[in-house]
């Protein structure tokens, strides 16, 4: 699919909505588009390493503490005392070595004979490593950085710190079409990417003003007309539009959200989703003003649940996953005992909601809100896993909300807007898709945007790929697992910890941050083998670079003290020689001193990232 370039147009960012959109990237018509993906193949398995006519086994000998020659000594007479045609190729270090012999079909045989040896610590077959799964979608990476999805590649410690490793979770689970995944958004609208994925939605828009379709308010199907309130409208008609905020531009967020997760995969053009084999249902719950009321969200999402809703058809397809890219305003607490009657009342609603769903096995994932302050209403609701948003190296993205509410931190976006430290430490946001249109909806595309909202889709779709790999996983599993197998925070030394005076880019911790950096490869891990699973030993990554100290300056950060190198151990002292016994020769001196312990810090340098100004939103 060839893309074109269109202009930049400066984006919305309603108050009340867990996002920011920071830039159009391309726009293409996608009608063209393959409906369906390319034919995948199963879940890949180490395949031993042939090599045409042998047979190639690797073992590592008991005692180890011998040279080359010796080894091979010994693995010769281990192979005659056994009866078998191997010999030892060459030493891989440490005592292992690479066995080679004729292939006559008898692998299962020698290894069992080579295993019940003594002298043999282990033998396996020599096996081949499949790389991991990467999608030839063309903007996964695509050849511009600014178009590619970063987001979903591979996690690595130098530039890419802070993402949940999507190919490596690919290589056990690429998602199925159960379980049904609910995104409670602004609708959705035609893309060629999106529509093979997508199954019936519902409108639950009730003010008809709002719903912007004609009148009608609430009605059949999720479409998106678009969400733009522009100055003009919102003078003629103050007292209708009290509360909303002006967005001369429609934001497409449904679009966007639904694309991160269920975007057609593997098909040779335009993007990648989570999960290669999406069912998404859309459910407009987000009209005309920006936010959406609390009783149309509550009935979008027992509506999306399969629980019954007055005056709306049943819903054929019930989601177990759901997620809802909304915070309410800065400060709406989810508490039933709130001092305010009427935020206690609201809480109560919400919270009934959440217990019915979470009595169906229903996850619910919302975003934390992009104020950088207190979490969002319904992110920090108890039953809710509440998401905020990193930088792409891992540090907490400038705008985003935290708090004790969050569950998990994921990379959402932390483009270049032109505040503080932009320059220095910005990313390039998450590529998903779009609709080109300014007001209407006109031909689909692609775009990059930042927000919590675009970091629990990532969650959400960990989810789906866990319950794919293991359909059996309670609710309690799912969030247990997203949570013990989350990466430790990094550690950005300049930043300081984030708090109510340190709150715009900094370092997350447990007590505002959740559990860490989500791990897609290792919740699959973990959905795989429950109660035997075991977290890899980890610990945080300390980031310091010249534009993370400059950033700290900047937003005058409390820095957090680098550890000291591990000091090199004195060595022993020398004793003083006795006299010298005659007529016997003096011993020889014998000088201590252990070797040197040169400690260091792992903190892995963050480099200022490559931006594009023309492509810089004007609105935060």
């Amino acid at each position: 699919m060839k893309t074109l370039p269109t202009a930049m147009t400066p984006p919305p960012k309603p108050a009340s909505r867990g996002f920011r959109f920071n830039q159009f990237l391309v726009a293409a018509t996608v009608a063209t588009v393959a409906a369906s993906a390319i034919c995948l193949a199963a879940r890949p398995q180490p395949v031993a390493a042939a090599v045409s006519g042998s047979t190639m086994l690797i073992v590592k000998l008991a005692d180890e503490h011998r040279d080359d020659a010796q080894q091979q000594a010994l693995l010769r007479r281990v192979l005659t005392d056994g009866g078998l045609p191997l010999t030892a190729d060459r030493p891989l270090g440490s005592g292992w070595w690479r066995l080679q012999g004729a292939d006559s079909g008898n692998q299962a045989a020698w290894l069992a004979a080579l295993r019940r040896d003594k002298r043999l610590a282990h033998a396996m077959p020599d096996l081949r490593e499949q790389r991991a799964s990467v999608p030839n979608d063309t903007l996964f990476r695509a050849a511009d950085p600014a178009n590619a999805q970063w987001w979903l590649d591979d996690q690595n410690d130098t530039s890419n710190a802070g993402v949940a490793g999507f190919t490596k979770a690919w290589d056990m689970s690429k998602g199925s079409a159960s379980p049904v995944i609910a995104v409670l958004d602004s609708g959705i609208t035609s893309h060629g990417e999106l529509n093979p994925n997508l199954l019936p939605g519902y409108n639950f828009v009730s003010k008809p003003e709002y719903a912007n379709n004609g009148g009608a308010g609430r009605s059949a199907g999720a479409n998106d007309p678009g969400d733009a309130l522009t100055q003009a409208e919102f003078n003629g008609n103050t007292a209708l539009w009290d509360g909303c905020i002006v967005n001369p531009t429609s934001s497409w967020h449904g679009t966007l959200v639904a694309g991160q997760l269920g975007a057609v995969t593997n098909n040779g053009a335009g993007v990648a989703g989570i999960n290669w084999n999406a069912r998404i249902l859309p459910v407009r719950v987000s009209g005309k003003c920006g936010g959406a009321t609390v009783a149309d969200m509550v009935d979008g999402m027992r509506w999306a649940a399969g629980l019954a809703v007055a005056g709306v058809p049943a819903n054929p397809n019930p989601a177990r996953i759901l997620v809802i890219g909304f915070a309410g305003v800065t400060g709406a607490s989810c508490n039933v005992a709130d001092a305010d009657a009427n935020v206690a009342a609201a809480a109560r609603l919400y919270s009934d909601a959440i217990n019915e769903l979470r009595n169906l096995g229903v996850l619910i994932v919302a975003a934390a809100g992009n104020q950088h302050g207190v979490v969002g209403r319904p992110a920090n609701c108890a039953g809710v896993f509440g998401v905020t948003a990193t930088n792409r190296q891992g540090f907490k993205a400038i705008y985003a909300n935290f708090g004790p509410e969050v569950q998990l931190a994921v990379p959402g976006g932390d483009a270049n807007n032109g505040a503080t430290c932009d320059t220095e430490l910005a990313d390039l946001g998450i590529v998903s898709t779009i609709n080109t249109g300014t007001n209407a909806p006109l031909a689909a595309g692609y775009g990059a945007v930042s927000g919590t909202s675009f970091a629990a889709p990532q969650v959400a779709g960990t989810a789906a790929l866990m319950w794919a790999a293991n359909p059996a996983l309670t609710l309690a599993e799912v969030e247990a697992g997203l949570k013990a197998s989350a990466r430790p925070h990094v550690t950005a030394y300049a930043l300081g910890f984030c708090s109510a005076l340190n709150k715009d880019r900094c370092t997350l911790t447990t007590a505002n941050g959740g559990a860490g950096l989500l791990d897609a490869a290792e919740a699959v891990k973990y959905a795989m083998t429950t109660t035997a699973y075991t977290a890899p030993a980890r610990t945080s990554l300390g980031l310091q670079s010249t534009a993370l100290s400059r950033c700290g300056t900047l937003q005058g950060s409390t820095a957090i003290p680098v550890p000291a190198p591990s000091p090199a151990p004195a060595p022993a002292p020398t004793p003083a020689p006795g006299p010298s016994p005659a007529p016997a020769p003096s011993p020889a001196a014998s000088g201590g001193g252990g070797a040197a312990s040169l400690g260091w810090l792992a903190g892995l340098a963050v480099g200022a990232l490559s931006l594009n100004p023309r492509r810089r939103a004007t609105h935060r």
